[in-house]
């Protein structure tokens, strides 16, 4: 949409400055281009950088994640299969989720995640929270277990919280009519001849207004469909956590559905 936006703004620019073009011939807007220019090339570059600050802190997110889950299992490696393995096998199962379900759910804008995936962490909340406290080979690890536990939430809390486009509304309004000034000037200003000419220019400036401001909004969705985050670490972790197991391992097993 932002780019939809931005085309149409420009080719309104470009219309513009071909009806005023066969009108009259240049007209001296140098210093005004300059300056104008500047600002938006300025301001262009402040939001990438925003923006990509964005995308590092969502993968910052999906590691912390990834790595609470290791931890998870770490904790939980101590205690008797009997007491472990139920809650390990959820553990799996709601990493497995987080992949299939809840990345592409955020990839077309769900920002709050999967209700699939929310379902799965609460059977792993129910897993955990029937491990023995009293058992005496559960209590020198219970407090790391649920320490884990906390970890993972905060980071899954952050993870969809970098899911949200951070760069306002406002921001992206100055842009598009920055762009369109700038289109405006550089046209009214060129002194090209024949239609080849202004067709090159023309298209240089929307090719470069569209890779500007397309970066900006691919990177202000970190999740997104377009270039977004991958769940790699997620994958890793799993993968890991799978590795370790036997082939006939509970913890391992498929999952129910729901």
């Amino acid at each position: 949409m932002i780019i939809a936006i931005l085309w149409a703004v420009l080719a309104v620019a470009l219309a513009l400055v071909w009806v005023i073009r066969r009108r009259s011939g240049p007209i001296d807007t140098g210093p005004a281009t300059a300056f104008i220019g500047s600002a938006i090339g300025l301001l262009l570059s402040l939001v990438i950088f925003f923006a990509l600050g964005h995308r590092t802190e969502a993968q910052s997110a999906a590691q912390a994640e990834a790595t609470a889950f290791t931890t998870l299992f770490s904790s939980m490696a101590p205690l008797p299969g009997a007491i472990s393995d139920p809650p390990q096998h959820a553990a799996v199962c709601a990493m497995r989720s987080i992949i299939d379900d809840e990345w592409p759910a955020m990839a077309n804008g769900a920002t709050g995640g999967s209700r699939t995936t929310q379902k799965a962490i609460s059977r792993l909340y129910s897993a955990v929270e029937r491990i023995p406290r009293d058992d005496p080979a559960v209590q020198p690890y219970i407090d790391t277990v649920w320490q884990a536990m906390l970890e993972r939430a905060a980071a899954r809390d952050a993870r969809l919280a970098q899911g949200t486009p951070q760069v306002p509304l406002a921001i992206w309004l100055i842009m598009w009519v920055g762009a369109f000034i700038v289109v405006m000037l550089v046209g009214l200003e060129e002194r090209l001849r024949g239609r080849g000419a202004w067709i090159g220019v023309g298209a240089a400036l929307v090719v470069t207004f569209t890779m500007l401001v397309g970066a900006a909004a691919v990177l202000d969705r970190p999740y997104g469909s377009v270039a977004g985050v991958e769940p790699g670490a997620m994958r890793s972790s799993l993968a890991v956590v799978q590795s370790n197991q036997p082939a006939n391992s509970p913890v391992i097993a498929p999952c129910g559905a729901g």
